[in-house]
């Protein structure tokens, strides 16, 4: 896999403008951010984008960091919110940031699975680790493993468009299940796929079993994780990712 390429993909006026369009939460990141992210805190928003999550996380925050890798991206940012603290910022290397300098750091829109190589992942938890507080709180999402089936999003869709989005989760379904059976992914609970997203990128698919490990290995412990098409769908084979919320262990 080549999760180089990835950047260059944040950096294209094509996928900047697509992030620019992006203004809701999901479901699993409203429950998520409402149970966890409380007034009054230091976040950070890593993996930031054009600002999807920023009108949300920034309301009631004592302070609030937006930051991405992408020159495009925060710039973007910028643009829409220039009131705000940003830095162009890698989720592997954050000296810029103090030790135990945030309660809450949030990596949303499966960020994390775009970072090149295992070990850059985990210098991402330990950085991660290194500037939250003790106690504070880690959220972010992860592609999932297991996926062999897309489920279709029919609510408030008239009939033509419902049976539209039943053939596209069927053609997304034979892609999931043969991404599935043609690694190891699904056997092992992680591994990298190559994702048609944005004309073709690479990434990191997980399990909270698999991921659990390596947050534990940074002091970081699993205090909930829900799936993506929560709370309509439970089941691990049609869960596009996970939405997970952490905890970094006092003393760490």
């Amino acid at each position: 896999m080549n999760l180089d390429g990835n950047r260059d993909k944040y950096e294209s006026p094509e996928v900047v403008l697509y992030y620019e369009t992006q203004t809701e939460l999901q479901p699993c990141e409203a429950y998520i951010f409402k149970k966890y992210v409380k007034p009054g805190l230091a976040i950070l928003d890593m993996g930031v984008g054009a600002g999807r999550t920023t009108s949300f996380l920034s309301n009631g925050a004592q302070r609030y960091v937006g930051a991405d890798y992408s020159r495009a991206m925060i710039d973007s940012f910028g643009i829409r919110y220039p009131h705000l603290e940003r830095h162009q910022c890698d989720a592997t290397e954050m000296s810029q940031f103090l030790d135990s300098e945030f309660d809450v750091v949030v990596f949303s829109f499966n960020g994390i699975d775009v970072i090149d190589s295992d070990n850059a992942r985990l210098r991402c938890l330990s950085e991660t680790a290194r500037i939250l507080k003790p106690g504070g709180v880690f959220i972010f999402s992860s592609h999932n493993a297991k996926i062999l089936a897309a489920w279709p999003k029919l609510s408030g869709a008239r009939v033509h468009q419902i049976l539209w989005r039943i053939l596209l989760s069927l053609v997304k379904s034979v892609r999931f299940t043969f991404n599935a059976f043609s690694g190891v992914q699904f056997s092992n609970g992680e591994g990298y796929i190559r994702d048609p997203v944005h004309g073709g990128m690479d990434h990191y698919v997980s399990t909270p079993e698999t991921m659990s490990l390596q947050l534990k290995s940074v002091g970081f412990e699993i205090m909930e994780y829900v799936g993506g098409h929560f709370p309509e769908v439970k089941s691990a084979y049609l869960t596009p990712w996970y939405y997970y919320a952490c905890r970094k262990t006092v003393g760490v």
